[in-house]
């Protein structure tokens, strides 16, 4: 397995947002191949991914979370009634937007999606791996 090669400016932007981490234990792989980096690491209990694009932009930070929010818990009930509620996180984007990732659970096929949230709760989109 080969290390991702992460240039110093994207250390640099990464070390400005979390200057009290050490860069020798966060895990760094491609989230878009060629244009979006992904740190994923633990902090104070909980575990984060941040996604840099490769011109040194911080596109948004996800934190996995045990509490959602009932306006969102409710929402995704609402629009999927029989799908189990796996894990969350909050995902909070570089222009200040905040929307939850929520991940549910097909009865029918046991399949694995996401689907995202505003904290408004209003619908936003459902994927595979968003």
């Amino acid at each position: 397995m080969s290390r991702l090669y992460v240039p110093n400016e994207i250390l640099r932007v990464f070390k400005q947002l979390y200057p009290q981490l050490n860069l020798a234990e966060i895990a760094w792989k491609w989230e878009v191949p060629g244009k979006i980096y992904e740190a994923s690491f633990e902090s104070e209990g909980a575990h984060y991914e941040v996604e840099i694009t490769v011109t040194g932009h911080h596109l948004l930070t996800e934190k996995k979370i045990k509490n959602v929010p009932k306006v969102v818990l409710d929402a995704v009930k609402s629009k999927y009634p029989k799908h189990k509620i796996d894990d969350a996180s909050l995902v909070t984007f570089s222009n200040g937007d905040v929307y939850y990732e929520v991940d549910i659970i097909s009865p029918a096929k046991e399949k694995e999606s996401e689907v995202l949230v505003r904290e408004d709760g209003k619908f936003v989109m459902k994927g595979e791996d968003l």
